[in-house]
Order: C-alpha cells, then sequence, then structure tokens
C-alpha cells in the first residue's frame, strides 16, 4: 500500500505498473537478450490484488523486453479482470469513505477511530487504503468493459493459491457472535461475490477468474490459512518452492 509517503497518488494501475517495471527494469534487463544473465529462468509471485499489478507488468515485460516468466503464483487474489466491489459497493467508495469501510472493513475503521480521526495518522491510513482499492477495482472495471478482458495469456504454468480458511468463513458465520454476524450482513451488500457470501471473492471466482490467464496449465492449490497469513506461510512457500526446485531437477524437503 505503499511506503512512499511524500510521492503525489497514481492515477490508475497502468501508471503504478509503469512506475514498477521502471524499478524493476535494471533487474529484468540481466535475463533478457545481451544480458549478463540472458535466459535465466525467473517466477513471478502475487498476493491479493495484486495480480493485476503483475499481469500489466508481465505485459510490458513481454513487449518491451520479450521475457516471460518460468511459472506464475496467484497468491490468494483475483484475476485482473475479476471485480471486488459490487455496483452499490463501489458507488458508496467514491462517494463517503468512511461509511464504505464500517461496512467493508470494520476493523480499519477501528484502528483510524483509535488513532483519532482528523490526525495526520488517521487520515493516512483510510486514504491508503481507499485510494489503493480504488486503483485496482477501477482496473477491473476497465477490463470487463474490453472487448477482450483477458489482455495478457501467461506463457507458462500458473498456480491459483486459495486461502482455504477464509473461504470457509461464509458456512462459518452462522456461529458467529451477533456483532460479528451484523458486520457480515453489511458487508454483503458492497462486495461483488454471491449475495449469500460476505467475501471479498469466493472460490469459484477465483477458479473462473484466473484459468483464462494461461496458455498452459493451470493448477489450484487450497491452503489450510486465511487471506492474510497465507502471505507469509511456509504452506505457501512449500507450494511455491517445490515448483520452482522441480523446474532445476531438485527435490525439495521444505
Amino acid at each position: 500500500h505503499g511506503f512512499r509517503p511524500n510521492e503525489p497518488w497514481h492515477c490508475s494501475l497502468e501508471e503504478r505498473a509503469a512506475d514498477a517495471f521502471r524499478v524493476m527494469r535494471p533487474a529484468l534487463e540481466t535475463h533478457a537478450k545481451g544480458g549478463v544473465s540472458e535466459g535465466a529462468p525467473f517466477g513471478l509471485l502475487a498476493h491479493g490484488v495484486g495480480g493485476q499489478l503483475m499481469a500489466l507488468v508481465a505485459q510490458r515485460m513481454r513487449r518491451e523486453l520479450a521475457l516471460e516468466p518460468l511459472v506464475v503464483f496467484a497468491n490468494d487474489g483475483p484475476a485482473p479482470n475479476c471485480r471486488t466491489l459490487s455496483e452499490p459497493g463501489y458507488e458508496l467508495l467514491c462517494r463517503d469513505v468512511h461509511d464504505f469501510y464500517r461496512r467493508f472493513q470494520p476493523d480499519t475503521m477501528r484502528q483510524y477511530e483509535r488513532t483519532g480521526p482528523g490526525t495526520k495518522g488517521a487520515e493516512q491510513l483510510l486514504q491508503k487504503w481507499s485510494r489503493g482499492l480504488r486503483l485496482f477495482e477501477e482496473h477491473a472495471r476497465r477490463c470487463q468493459a474490453r472487448e477482450e478482458p483477458v489482455y495478457h495469456r501467461f506463457r507458462c504454468d500458473l498456480h491459483l493459491l486459495i486461502a482455504k480458511t477464509t473461504q470457509d468463513f461464509d458456512s462459518m458465520i452462522d456461529r458467529a457472535p451477533p456483532e460479528l454476524r451484523q458486520e457480515y450482513e453489511l458487508r454483503r451488500a458492497v462486495t461483488a461475490s454471491p449475495p449469500e457470501s460476505g467475501l471479498n471473492w469466493t472460490s469459484e471466482m477465483l477458479r473462473e477468474g484466473w484459468g483464462p490467464w494461461t496458455e498452459e496449465d493451470f493448477h489450484v492449490h487450497e491452503v489450510p490459512t486465511d487471506h492474510m497469513t497465507i502471505k507469509n506461510s511456509k504452506l505457501m512457500q512449500d507450494i511455491v518452492f517445490r515448483e520452482l526446485a522441480g523446474f532445476c531437477g531438485m527435490d525439495y524437503e521444505g
């Protein structure tokens, strides 16, 4: 969500991807023709909505450097043409950030209120979440409006990792405390998942979304952890490193 607070916000995800590609380019050029590591394999991994950024960067890599990753991992996040918010949810995000986050991410609003509404820290917290979400949501909507929403197909295997504990939350909510059930009910109205779900993205949305983004094999892994923990989970690392080791003809023991 950004560690450069003194710089202006990007106006689009495409602008952010151009920034990311500019920073990554010197390292990528070593893999390209004439580079010191020409032809050396590499993989790409993105967490959550970062998969949208990954696809844009990969598109630039192919177009400008003729580079392709050996393998791609989408770590519990949607394909670039998969929306996170419903129409009412997106409209509320644009109109009233405070009301939106009370529904979509109440923990963030509790943190905002503890930090102190109106203070620099509190306002930066809310801005980084809301501005970032709008970048990704608006990119997904632009993708869906394209004649070809899948604008980049990877020429390698694509692995989708799904955080199973988060997916199970829909079936467990009826046993949750009343205040949590009430928050979840409000959340259902602002997400693009089916009406009975309060998840950002259901397993079906993730699977159906990412499948068309590769010309090679599509693999799905259900990982018994939640969306936040999977970022650094050894379970995730084992899947990734085992796949990479296999390409190198090595055994991975974990």
